[in-house]
């Protein structure tokens, strides 16, 4: 769309450009899904803050092709190192080894660099339209759409209709407050100093946290030589006053010494737990930080927006495309609510630690980790950062329970082990999202010779267009591309037998898998017609024919006047 437009239709209309904005912009541009995102700023941000993405959004950012882009601005692996106080003795370690979804549970970056990146990926997009220094003044929604006034930098009004709306507008949200939804929860709240410092000196990669009770101090590594210090201020302490350079040096003395601080970025943060009431009033939804906020302890604030626009963004593009109803969408909240406050629960939790409220507390946790360094079970449960809640829906888009052994994976986002396959007769090694693609799977871990895949039929996997994909075990090389009797199967060999290992009892039975790569359910391949028939219905699809929507996808950059 050229910028002397001054009414645009489109598909989904974004009102913000933070991590969350642009990730459900790269997932919508990657399905082929017209967007506008408006922001009100001149561009993205220039100043330091989230500072840990996860193996979720990370295999988010590789769903659309921007993985190697966001690598090179990201420490991968780095983990927590706790301290009784500055100078004092490291009581417990987290150093997560695992990469079950392909990618390092804990990495460090920037995310003025992270959100440079995605801005550039949503601008590859035909369909899409990405406008910083555009203001949302007013919107109104009907059945069929909504309409929104966007002031441009010029003061050009522009009307914009789109068929959805996404607020991904930050904590204090305008269209959250216009739609009058409060938000509930935790009355947790917590001040903060953060500092954020670039040339650094100090080549110690994990992340520090000093749990002193007299004054908590979290020391973290990023790329390219940078680094935040996070200092908490006592209720009766001035905001003002620790903004202060003299207190600052005082503070991180005993971390840094005299060696000099180059600061680029201070100020104080008010760390909440809160929750939208609800996610969705007609055809707008909120994301990210607009619908949950989470206290950093644990790194998962930035992570659950990402996660909230990667379920979005694949359920807008199957309504729009007419493949599925728009009834879809409900199960948006339905899925994320629980997870986004499990997410909120493990910072609570985990703040307790960093930030003990008092000696007692401080030395009860402390001796608790190091009694337990020798037992195992619960050492692993804390170095391998198993106590981060599974990514895991008991509710929403899922298929009919199955037995005890598929209902173990049900609702489970499935791991991404490195897979071989054969590419003009040479073998390649790559992860197995690349090979399914973005869209619906059937997963088997069969031998080669086994065509169970093959035999499964239904108008349901031709509407989905899902892939079947056979996993075939480690020893299976020589065989792994052999004579294909199917062209819609692709075979694989998983060269660690990770995803056998990951279903255990549910090996033998078919995965379906969704596009952000849950599984939807498993199925006895002897059960398969009754498995997609219940789906079918889950779904509300119409077999045969495409699904009738409200919604059929507009063509991109349209210049027809919008009608309310």
């Amino acid at each position: 769309m050229q910028h002397d437009q001054t009414d645009v239709r489109t598909g989904v209309l974004i009102v913000g450009g933070g991590p969350t904005g642009l990730t459900l912009a790269n997932v919508l541009g990657q399905g082929g899904v017209p967007f506008v995102l408006v922001d009100q700023k001149p561009a993205t941000i220039a100043e330091p803050r989230a500072v840990s993405i996860d193996d979720e959004s990370l295999r988010t950012m590789q769903s659309f092709a921007l993985e190697g882009e966001v690598m090179q601005d990201v420490v991968p692996g780095y983990g927590v190192h706790y301290f009784s106080k500055p100078g004092g003795v490291c009581f417990g370690k987290v150093e997560p080894t695992a990469s079950e979804y392909g990618y390092p549970r804990r990495n460090a970056f920037r995310q003025p660099l992270f959100e440079a990146t995605l801005k550039r990926g949503a601008e590859r997009f035909d369909e899409g339209q990405v406008r910083f220094g555009h203001t949302l003044d007013t919107f109104e929604q009907d059945a069929s759409g909504v309409t929104a006034i966007v002031r441009a930098p010029d003061g050009q009004r522009v009307t914009v209709r789109a068929a959805f709306m996404v607020a991904c507008d930050g904590g204090r949200s305008p269209v959250r407050e216009s739609l009058g939804i409060k938000m509930v929860g935790s009355t947790f709240k917590s001040r903060w100093l953060v500092v954020d410092t670039e040339r650094d000196t100090d080549a110690f990669s994990q992340m520090r946290v000093y749990c002193d009770a007299r004054r908590p101090i979290v020391d973290v590594p990023g790329p390219h030589r940078t680094r935040r210090y996070e200092v908490l201020i006592h209720p009766h302490e001035s905001a003002d006053a620790a903004l202060d350079p003299a207190q600052i040096a005082a503070w991180l003395r005993p971390l840094r010494g005299d060696t000099p601080m180059h600061v680029v970025r201070k100020t104080v943060y008010t760390f909440h737990a809160r929750v939208a009431e609800r996610w969705q009033t007609g055809r707008v939804f909120l994301a990210g930080d607009a619908a949950h906020l989470t206290p950093p302890y644990a790194g998962q604030g930035m992570n659950s927006g990402v996660r909230d626009a990667h379920n979005l963004g694949w359920k807008f593009a199957y309504v729009l495309k007419g493949i599925l109803p728009e009834a879809i969408l409900d199960s948006y909240e339905t899925e994320r609510r629980t997870h986004a406050w499990s997410l909120i629960r493990l910072a609570l939790n985990l703040g307790i630690v960093m930030a003990p409220r008092s000696r007692f507390s401080a030395l009860a946790w402390q001796s608790f980790f190091r009694a337990t360094r020798g037992i195992a079970p619960i050492r692993d449960f804390f170095v391998q950062m198993k106590f981060k809640p599974k990514p895991r829906f008991d509710a929403g888009l899922l298929g009919p329970r199955g037995s005890e052994g598929g209902a173990g994976v049900r609702g489970r986002m499935m791991p991404q082990p490195l897979v071989e396959t054969t590419h003009a007769d040479r073998r390649v090694h790559e992860r197995l999202d690349n090979v399914i693609g973005n869209r619906f799977a059937l997963v088997y871990c069969g031998p080669a010779d086994d065509a169970t895949l093959s035999r499964i039929e239904h108008p349901l996997w031709d509407l989905l267009g899902a892939v079947r994909v056979q996993v075939l075990p480690s020893d299976a090389h020589a065989r792994a591309n052999g004579d294909i009797d199917d062209e819609r199967c692709v075979r694989v060999v998983d060269t660690h037998d990770a995803l056998r290992t990951w279903l255990g009892d549910a090996r033998h039975r078919v995965l379906l898998v969704r596009p952000d790569r849950y599984v939807a359910g498993t199925f006895d391949p002897s059960g398969a017609q009754r498995f997609a028939d219940d789906y079918a219905a889950t779904l509300g699809a119409t077999l045969g024919t495409r699904a009738r929507t409200d919604s059929k996808r507009p063509a991109a950059a349209s210049t027809e006047p919008a009608q309310a």
